[in-house]
């Protein structure tokens, strides 16, 4: 009765599994429809800070701990994925660099406010947080992805690795000294 039982559990175990999994199409939804108008959003802030005063300076705020949020419950969704066939994963690496010069924008633009944000009491320091918060997401969501992407694949989530990490170095250099 007991390895009845046993086998009872194992089964509906197994059967249950597959709807706790994610699929390509959802990493695909995330990247897209989260990720991307997250980003429009941040980088529409950002462009009008310090013109929007206070209010822009929260909004901002605000977008850096959305966004950070979401790229999170991607990188869970990628991880329950598991690795991306040759096609998705080119159009995973596709939709990624196509939101890459946006978030590269939002980086060089945020830097070269640095001066503006200074004379926010606790804003460099806001800034600088929101920017090591997000560099933290995004190495991790890079790391997923190129765990997921298939052997050619890996090259080229690599190189987007790269040029978000030299973005997020020039961006937090400016609110490091």
């Amino acid at each position: 009765m007991v390895l009845i039982a046993k086998l009872l559990f194992l089964a509906l175990t197994a059967a249950a599994t597959p709807i706790f999994r994610r699929d390509v199409v959802t990493v695909e939804n995330d990247i897209t429809q989260k990720i991307g108008p997250q980003l429009t959003t941040l980088n529409n802030d950002v462009r009008g800070y310090p013109a929007s005063g206070s209010s822009g300076a929260h909004a901002i705020h605000g977008d850096f701990e959305t966004l950070v949020t979401i790229v999170d419950s991607t990188i869970r969704d990628i991880k329950s994925t598991g690795s991306f066939g040759t096609v998705s994963g080119t159009t995973i690496l596709a939709n990624i660099q196509e939101l890459l010069p946006t978030f590269l924008d939002i980086l060089v633009e945020i830097g070269l406010q640095e001066p503006s944000w200074a004379l926010v009491q606790g804003g460099r320091e806001l800034v600088l947080s929101d920017l090591h918060s997000l560099n933290t997401a995004m190495d991790n969501f890079m790391n997923a992805i190129t765990a997921a992407e298939p052997f050619l694949l890996k090259a080229g989530s690599l190189a987007v690795k790269v040029q978000l990490d030299g973005g997020f170095i020039t961006a937090i250099a400016a609110y490091s000294t």
